[in-house]
């Protein structure tokens, strides 16, 4: 009777009351922001998603919303207080419920993308705060941050060499007649950078962040004229700087990912043209060897033209092609040369390196087969194999085939041997001839021969025919 007591209360209970969804739940509610420096915590744990909340940066399960009017023309950042891993997406917009714009800054979910965007006198900005997994309390800051001093070409920033440069395309703009860069033409925010060298010298301008997505554009002032452009920085700009002529560094950002970064410029790294792989693995006199170069380019460029020299008085020009180069070379006699690839990248950039390369042709041949010319079904027959050599002694695997009434051969006898150089060595084989054999009319037989270790850099003697004549048992 206590055990349902106790299960009657329980059911009579009320249920426990969920926390109502945070007051900004919906863009209809959104917090004001009434001035900047400015600062909110709220727990969207409780929060919904409407059907119509925009998903340009992102989707959610929770959403809060904040609404900020401009009260003049500028840049606003905004950032969140949860560990990078963890962050919610935030991003920003203009207009009215369900006919919204997005206003140019979108923070991804856990980390990256972009936290500031332009602001107009009077207009209004609507803020998307989105969670999924991690939903809970967050603090959302905005603060009021200056426009870049070296936004525009006109204002560009001297850069030293070897020197970290601290910029920042989120408070920056493209000017409406700025030069455009080839490899970036949709590009929403640059920076300038100015450069000028008293030595003829090659340079390299990237930006150190490597989860950066801003391309870098090199133009001449003088003329403006492109002389290097990086879509991305996983790979740095490259140039040759002429003593007394000043240089412009474009950096630039979509709105997508404007950001912090750091721009540095050094000396280019040197490069170290190779052979990075050759094919067949082991060659010999009879091949036409492949060989693929590597530019040896930390950089990343391929080579706009160079040389190799084989080590035997010959040589071959590498071709400028965008990708991995090849050459080929067959040489005269055994022996290790000297192999040099030298080679030069677009940029102005050379090397070379030196290597030794082995050539050691091992060549065994089959030179004789000797099978009955006659024989009955039923009866066995001697075949030997004769195999020779003139190059290097060499343990060979010897096998006897049958050629059946199909056309395929089938192996019938294998045997393991050694060929000393400049000499021949006999295997000896016995062969039972079978009634398909006097049906034919003849057996077929097939001596082959391969290294034990290794290619034959000559496979067309690697084999021999013999033919019996098979007649029915009388």
């Amino acid at each position: 009777m206590i055990g349902a007591a106790a299960l009657l209360a329980a059911v009579l209970a009320p249920a426990a009351a969920h926390a109502a969804p945070p007051a900004n739940d919906d863009f209809s509610g959104a917090t004001p922001v009434t001035a900047l420096p400015f600062t909110s915590t709220v727990d969207t744990k409780e929060g919904t998603a409407a059907a119509d909340d925009p998903q340009l940066c992102w989707w959610s399960t929770s959403s809060v919303w904040y609404r900020y009017t401009a009260p003049a023309d500028g840049f606003v950042a905004f950032a969140t207080d949860r560990e990078e891993d963890r962050k919610p997406a935030v991003s920003v917009y203009t207009g009215d419920r369900g006919a919204l714009s997005w206003a140019g800054a979108c923070q991804y979910p856990h980390g990256g993308g972009s936290d500031t965007f332009a602001v107009k006198a009077g207009t209004t900005y609507h803020l998307l705060v989105q969670d999924t997994r991690y939903a809970g309390p967050v603090t959302l800051s905005l603060t009021p941050v200056p426009r870049a001093a070296n936004d525009d070409l006109a204002a560009a920033a001297d850069v030293p060499l070897d020197t970290d440069v601290a910029g920042d395309t989120g408070p920056a703009t493209v000017e409406q007649d700025e030069v455009e860069a080839s490899c970036d033409t949709g590009s929403d925010r640059s920076l300038w950078y100015r450069y000028t060298t008293g030595r003829e010298r090659v340079v390299a301008a990237e930006v150190t962040q490597r989860s950066s997505a801003a391309s870098v554009a090199v133009f001449r002032k003088s003329d403006l004229t492109e002389v290097e452009c990086r879509q991305t920085s996983h790979a740095p700009a490259i140039f040759t700087a002429t003593p007394g002529e000043t240089y412009y560094v474009r950096i630039a950002n979509s709105d997508y990912d404007a950001a912090a970064l750091t721009l540095r410029l050094s000396d280019a790294p040197g490069i170290a043209p190779a052979l990075r792989y050759f094919s067949p693995a082991r060659p010999g006199v009879f091949d036409e060897i492949v060989f693929e170069i590597d530019p040896g380019d930390p950089a990343g460029r391929w080579l706009a033209g160079g040389e190799v020299r084989f080590g035997d008085g010959a040589a071959a020009a590498i071709p400028a092609v965008p990708g991995t180069a090849t050459v080929s070379h067959r040489y005269a006699a055994d022996g290790e040369y000297d192999l040099t690839v030298s080679g030069y990248t677009a940029d102005g950039r050379s090397g070379s390196t030196t290597r030794k390369f082995k050539v050691e042709t091992h060549d065994v041949t089959v030179a004789d087969l000797v099978a009955p010319a006659t024989a009955t079904a039923g009866s066995t027959g001697d075949v030997t194999v004769s195999v020779s050599t003139t190059r290097y002694d060499e343990d060979i695997v010897v096998e006897l085939l049958r050629r059946l009434p199909t056309g395929y051969w089938t192996v019938v006898g294998t045997a393991d041997g050694h060929v000393a150089k400049n000499g021949t060595t006999v295997v000896p084989f016995t062969y039972t001839y079978t009634g398909e054999d006097a049906a034919i009319g003849k057996a077929t037989l097939k001596a082959r021969v391969r290294l034990a270790s290794g290619d034959d850099n000559n496979p067309a003697d690697n084999e021999r025919v013999a033919e019996t004549t098979v007649t029915a048992t009388r």
